[in-house]
């Protein structure tokens, strides 16, 4: 692709627009970038040679772009966007741009739960077994730092958000773990997020390979929309090919000759619970179709520790474990991990901005397997109502997270489990769910040491 005096417009000044502005004016492109916020920000200073529009739409009439980068927070009903696309002006996103220039093989990861899990377990196998892997995309490294680099493979995290603008990305392999409600205030409903995450698989070609979970009644049925050879991977079914587990042992088949490999032990899996069974049995599936061996494949799985924000031991405190699973920003990630610790009685801590999802399942789950529920932010209320309508009735709402820690530390007993898992967004009240994590061990580990929680809340973003 060539953009050497070409006219592109970026729109969403956040990480994934600036780091597109960067990578196209380095390549000698003219950039404007656009923000629907008026506010100069300090990162506009590393890219001080572009133009700025803020606050304000851009005049497609007097200016001439030859295309549009989209970032992923950026709707595509946006109306600068269908501005766009009613002047015929072509749009990607950030995905799509950085593909255009790569000369490694893509591997993409989606799914509702556990992508930037399995991204990372995936990239580690990878490097583990000696090839150069770059590991990025939504997971927070934007995919532009990959192009000119000598990667063999670039592991992409890829969101629903970043998916809508794919148009000729082809991954080598695509990966989908599980399709839960999520982002139904975005998509609308689960067959437009279906439809999201589907592009990816869509725009695959013949030779490539599509990996499915088989238990997910959605996701199969990405089998007829894909050109790709598709592969599935089962914690129920005994597949005749791909990966499944059969009397607590893991195996893999490439289906040629129904020869099953063994992989490994289910429970020499060092990550905990079902979920992380099925992140385990993706990762497994791929790095078999990009030809590991399996002596790498199980000892990397026998020695991942996992990542930040998930199922995040931060402390024990007079014998209460606390667990930061600020990436819990649904409700089935919450099912998952309450499923992770059997029958350890559980202080939940959830709440935050609600991103279209009902919480009356979640409800029920909180009446079987929640000892005393802690509610912050804007859902509060609404799970409030989901656990009274299954008649759990031992709740709180607190103002904060510092509040919430507080109250769980008084109803904490000797081998009680506090965890964080809230089941919505951070934005009502932190930057990022990276940002509630960090604080929420923030808090526990002053806790630790004896200290009060003042600096902490003084750092709560309450806008």
């Amino acid at each position: 692709m060539q953009v050497n005096g070409k006219k592109v417009l970026v729109l969403g000044g956040g990480k994934s627009g600036i780091s597109a502005v960067k990578f196209l004016l380095e390549r000698g492109a003219a950039v404007d970038l656009y923000d629907g916020n008026a506010e100069r920000k300090p990162q506009y200073d590393e890219i001080s040679e572009a133009g700025f529009i803020l606050g304000k739409s851009p005049d497609l009439g007097s200016v001439s772009y030859d295309f549009a980068v989209v970032s992923p927070g950026i709707p595509l009903t946006n109306a600068v966007v269908e501005s766009l696309q009613e002047s015929n002006i072509p749009i990607m996103g950030e995905l799509e741009l950085a593909s255009r220039f790569l000369t490694c093989d893509i591997i993409g990861i989606t799914g509702t739960n556990g992508k930037t899990t399995t991204t990372t377990l995936v990239g580690e196998i990878l490097k583990n077994a000696g090839f150069r892997t770059f590991v990025g995309g939504n997971i927070g490294t934007p995919l532009l730092k990959a192009v000119g680099q000598d990667y063999e493979y670039c592991v992409v995290e890829m969101s629903s958000f970043q998916l809508e603008t794919i148009s000729l990305l082809d991954a080598k392999v695509s990966l989908y773990l599980n399709l839960t409600p999520d982002h139904l205030d975005r998509h609308g409903s689960m067959e437009g997020y279906l439809a999201a995450k589907g592009n990816l698989a869509v725009k695959q070609s013949k030779q490539h390979f599509t990996v499915l979970n088989y238990d997910d009644p959605y996701l199969v049925t990405l089998e007829d929309q894909t050109r790709s050879h598709c592969v599935f991977f089962s914690s129920e079914e005994y597949l005749y090919e791909g990966t499944c587990v059969h009397n607590g042992e893991i195996y893999f088949s490439a289906g040629t000759d129904g020869e099953r490999e063994f992989i490994m032990k289910r429970d020499e899996i060092h990550l905990p619970g079902p979920h992380n069974l099925e992140n385990a049995l993706g990762a497994i599936t791929v790095a078999k179709l990009l030809g590991v061996d399996t002596k790498v494949i199980r000892n990397t799985l026998k020695t991942f520790e996992g990542v930040e924000h998930r199922l995040e031991d931060v402390a024990t405190i007079k014998g209460v474990r606390y667990i930061n699973d600020s990436k819990a920003t649904n409700p089935d990630s919450v099912y998952k991990a309450l499923a992770s610790y059997g029958t350890t009685p559980i202080i939940l801590i959830a709440g935050g901005r609600n991103k279209g999802n009902s919480f009356d399942t979640l409800g029920k789950l909180i009446a079987e397997k929640v000892k005393y529920l802690i509610l912050i932010g804007e859902a509060a209320e609404d799970i409030a109502k989901s656990a009274e309508k299954a008649d759990f009735h031992e709740y709180q709402i607190v103002e904060n997270l510092a509040a919430a820690v507080a109250l769980a530390a008084e109803h904490g007993e000797k081998g009680d489990i506090v965890l964080l898992s809230p089941a919505n967004a951070s934005f009502d009240q932190f930057h990022s769910y990276e940002h509630r994590g960090e604080v929420f061990k923030d808090i526990v580990l002053n806790l630790k040491r004896g200290k009060n929680y003042a600096r902490i809340t003084s750092e709560e973003k309450t806008t």
